[in-house]
């Protein structure tokens, strides 16, 4: 079996440029990240914003699933 030299220059020029290309990709990333992060993920929400959910008197089990059916009744039908 004759291995070409210049075959194997070729493969070994492609595998470099590989690894090169791949780490410059990484680092220009990692770079790039910080810019579309998010300050701060959990901060409290200001201006109008509105309250997702309410509690609601759970005194009875049989309530509180009648409130879960037509909940979930409400959201097959419109689907939101």
């Amino acid at each position: 079996m004759v291995i070409s030299l210049r075959k194997l220059k070729d493969w070994c020029q492609f595998i470099l440029l590989f690894i090169l290309f791949t780490l410059l990709l990484y680092q220009l990333i990692s770079f790039l990240t910080p810019l579309f992060k998010p300050d701060f993920m959990y901060k409290q929400p200001a201006g109008g914003a509105v309250k997702v959910f309410a509690y609601a008197d759970r005194s009875s089990p049989s309530s509180f699933l009648e409130e879960v059916k037509e909940r979930l009744l409400e959201f097959y039908w419109i689907g939101e």
